[in-house]
């Protein structure tokens, strides 16, 4: 600061210096701050031209910065949102990460919620602490549906990066160890035996009602996903990607039995149908001829509107039929979905002894 006009050593030792830049027609009070342990210089404006309104200034930041450096913070804190931006202009810049993806669905997850519950806090003084708070309102808070733990560890990986960066940049002197709390998961809700008797008998009722509507293929399309879900254990996103190529049938126990190659979310693998499920199958197939005037092509999809595009979902038509056949659609505090059909087959196979 050797072009400075003025500079004053409020404490005599260095560690708060006031000074005025020269070359201003009405310069303001400059505070240079540096305190124990920090190996940086806190240099702000003090906003005024007063001397003694400066030193008060001056002397209560540094006071505030000591006790932020002792715990563990850094003197040029941001808040979080401030480093959050800076963070997100950082790693636009740069290539993939080191998993070979891309930076958006990382950002996008500490957008989506961290961003909005820590945004004008200093990321100086997030501690583990808060961080837990945060998992616990994370919880409850949520747009479409209550994340899962897997959901949860993975917006906690996703902070990490953030928390690197502002340590690089001396916005935090240690990156705090995050932690998950642990959670035991709930058994996914699914069908008694007599609920399922009902289930697939309304269902025919179902699709009968529906055959003067224009809802009809999608009702008769959704029964048979279902029966095919309820007798294979497929998940939602696997039977969604089924094609007519991905079918096959063996012999086994001296009986024909249907199996599926699928791809799902853990990978590709073999499902088995149930005796006689095959037959679910063939109804659509016989469907799509009467449609087509044609045998379906061996690369189309399995269930798909009548266009060939896939059926991106059947929440509406599982409410719908759950309605109609009078069953509850939340069982013992638990919504049943789609998925519930998944949960249903394993605990059928395990009822019958299965390993």
């Amino acid at each position: 600061m050797s072009d400075a006009e003025e500079q004053i050593d409020v404490r005599g030792d260095g560690r708060i210096v006031l000074y005025k830049r020269p070359g201003l027609k009405k310069p303001k009070w400059q505070a240079r701050i540096r305190v124990p342990n920090a190996n940086r210089y806190k240099i702000v404006t003090t906003k005024t031209d007063n001397l003694v309104q400066a030193q008060v200034f001056a002397v209560n930041l540094y006071e505030e910065l000591y006790f932020t450096v002792k715990a563990g913070g850094s003197v040029n804190s941001k808040t979080f949102k401030q480093v959050f931006d800076e963070w997100k202009k950082a790693v636009e810049k740069q290539g993939p990460t080191r998993q070979g993806g891309k930076w958006d669905s990382t950002v996008n997850r500490v957008k989506s919620y961290a961003l909005d519950y820590f945004g004008s806090k200093r990321i100086a003084d997030l501690k583990v602490t808060d961080f837990n708070h945060y998992w616990d309102w994370r919880r409850s808070n949520y747009t479409r549906k209550p994340p899962s733990h897997a959901t949860i560890k993975r917006e906690k990986v996703c902070l990490i990066p953030l928390l690197k960066f502002a340590k690089q940049r001396g916005y935090i002197t240690a990156i705090p160890e995050l932690e998950t709390p642990n959670f035991k998961p709930q058994r996914r809700s699914t069908f008694t035996a007599k609920e399922w008797e009902n289930f697939y008998t309304k269902a025919r009722a179902w699709v009968k009602d529906g055959q003067n509507k224009a809802t009809w293929r999608d009702r008769f399309m959704a029964q048979q996903s279902f029966l095919i879900l309820a007798n294979t254990g497929m998940r939602v996103g696997e039977l969604r990607n089924l094609r007519w190529s991905d079918l096959r049938t063996v012999k086994i126990d001296d009986a024909t039995q249907m199996i599926a190659w699928v791809k799902g979310k853990t990978g590709a693998r073999e499902v088995v149908f149930q005796p006689g499920a095959d037959e679910y199958v063939k109804r659509i197939y016989d469907q799509r001829f009467l449609e087509q005037g044609e045998e379906p092509a061996l690369d189309s999809l399995v269930v798909c509107h009548k266009d060939g595009k896939p059926v991106l979902s059947f929440k509406n038509s599982f409410k719908s039929l759950m309605e109609y056949a009078e069953i509850p659609l939340v069982r013992n505090g638990m919504t049943r979905t789609v998925y519930s059909l998944r949960h249903f087959f394993a605990t059928m196979r395990l009822e019958r002894e299965t390993s």
